[in-house]
């Protein structure tokens, strides 16, 4: 029998398994939504066969000694129809085991993933390349190409490695600790809850907007996040004032020309502090501009970096046993974690479509699973001439996509907003 392959989780991933519980998991999705009924059977086949190009995300965890590993799977990964909550916490023990699920829903193809397994540019390159084999196995002439891989094609050694350590690093070590934010008025929902609302607009409307203040679409939203829960700070405590932070990804992929399709992308957080007195929305555009075009680049970045891989690499750590390792990480991230920042906001830009499928892929999302403290979290993908805007969470209330929502049409945006929220 041939031996199994495994990996070592990257450096990104070694945290989630260590602070995931029964309720919670990081975990988030993709999805293609096609102008077509879903056959399930054909995806199934399309999934059997396009998994194979993807073994690092053909495994299940393992616990070392040290550290958690990934091991391959041999079984096959079923399809299941969408249904309940999106992104709910995944069990190492279900499903043999994958940290992975593909669901269909009438048009729609979804994947959701551990984030242990990789990030939204490797979610997002395994969806198009089953998207492209499911139709092409219906008999579509659709190429591989704009971000989906030849199935044909034998699996690169560098498409599974961890990147992180293949890149320079500084010896500088930068802080992590950047004091607590504001954060909105929560009630949390009862376990197993993700409230899911969805905006689309047009991208060329945003743009515009966002061209006009000289910032990107990305600095234009993060602006309009601020700015909502700025005002809400300043209605409901006026006197006792928190900084303001939006915790933002970034891809490391568009500094280092690497093909992993691994966790490969780390964070900035701008903000404003209303202790310094107040702000207009052009103002927050300005200084998300200008603290963006400082703090993204790669010499800053690879010192947030350096920090996590020293800590990885320091020889104490490595030999402290992994339930040791556990209980320590955990306590970390409980205590800082969502704490540092009021909401994240991670934008996909601009999926292109596969070449042939330009009439049968209506749009792509993205969705953020479920944060590990009560907020409300949102993440954004442009497909052809649609933004599309999906927050999601695990409170009651509605007040930041409210807010950022009213705030865009009163701007002059159309949008048109769905959710999966039931009528009272």
């Amino acid at each position: 029998m041939r031996r199994k392959r495994w990996f070592k989780l990257d450096n990104a991933g070694k945290l989630y398994p260590a602070v995931s519980t029964s309720r919670w998991s990081s975990a988030f999705r993709v999805s293609a939504e096609l102008n077509e009924e879903i056959d399930p059977a054909r995806l199934q086949k399309a999934v059997n066969r396009v998994l194979s190009r993807f073994p690092s995300l053909k495994v299940r965890m393992r616990s070392g000694l040290f550290w958690y590993y990934l091991e391959e799977i041999q079984e096959p990964l079923e399809i299941k129809q969408d249904a309940g909550h999106p992104c709910m916490p995944f069990r190492f023990h279900q499903d043999h085991g994958y940290l992975m699920r593909v669901f269909y829903y009438r048009s729609r193809i979804s994947a959701e993933f551990f984030h242990s397994l990789t990030d939204g540019t490797g979610g997002i390159t395994f969806l198009k390349t089953l998207t492209v084999e499911y139709l092409r196995l219906g008999g579509k002439k659709v190429e591989f190409d704009n971000g989906a891989l030849n199935v044909k094609d034998a699996p690169r050694r560098e498409e599974t490695e961890d990147a992180f350590l293949t890149m320079p690093l500084p010896k500088v070590r930068a802080n992590r600790d950047e004091g607590k934010a504001y954060h909105f008025p929560a009630t949390p929902e009862i376990p197993h809850t993700l409230h899911i609302i969805a905006a689309s607009m047009p991208c060329k409307a945003i743009w515009e907007k966002a061209r006009a203040l000289d910032a990107t679409v990305t600095e234009y939203l993060v602006g309009v996040m601020l700015w909502s829960a700025y005002r809400d700070q300043e209605s409901r405590h006026p006197r006792k004032k928190l900084p303001v932070r939006v915790s933002v990804p970034v891809n490391m992929r568009a500094f280092y020309r690497v093909p992993t399709l691994r966790n490969f992308s780390t964070f900035v957080n701008p903000g404003i502090d209303p202790r310094l007195g107040e702000y207009t929305f052009e103002e927050i555009v300005r200084q998300v501009h200008a603290y963006m075009k400082y703090a993204v680049n790669p010499k800053l970045l690879s010192a947030t970096i350096a920090t996590n891989v020293a800590d990885e690499k320091n020889i104490f750590i490595r030999l402290v046993p992994r339930v040791i390792k556990n209980w320590v990480i955990g306590g970390v991230f409980r205590r800082t974690g969502d704490r540092l920042v009021t909401s994240t906001l991670s934008n996909l830009g601009r999926c292109a479509v596969p070449t042939g499928a330009e009439k049968l892929i209506r749009r792509f999302e993205f969705q953020l699973g479920s944060p590990s403290s009560p907020l409300c979290n949102c993440a954004s993908v442009t497909t052809k001439d649609e933004l599309r805007l999906i927050f999601s969470s695990n409170i009651r209330e509605t007040t930041l996509p409210q807010s950022m929502l009213r705030f865009l049409v009163e701007e002059g945006v159309p949008v048109t907003v769905e959710s999966n929220w039931e009528d009272d």
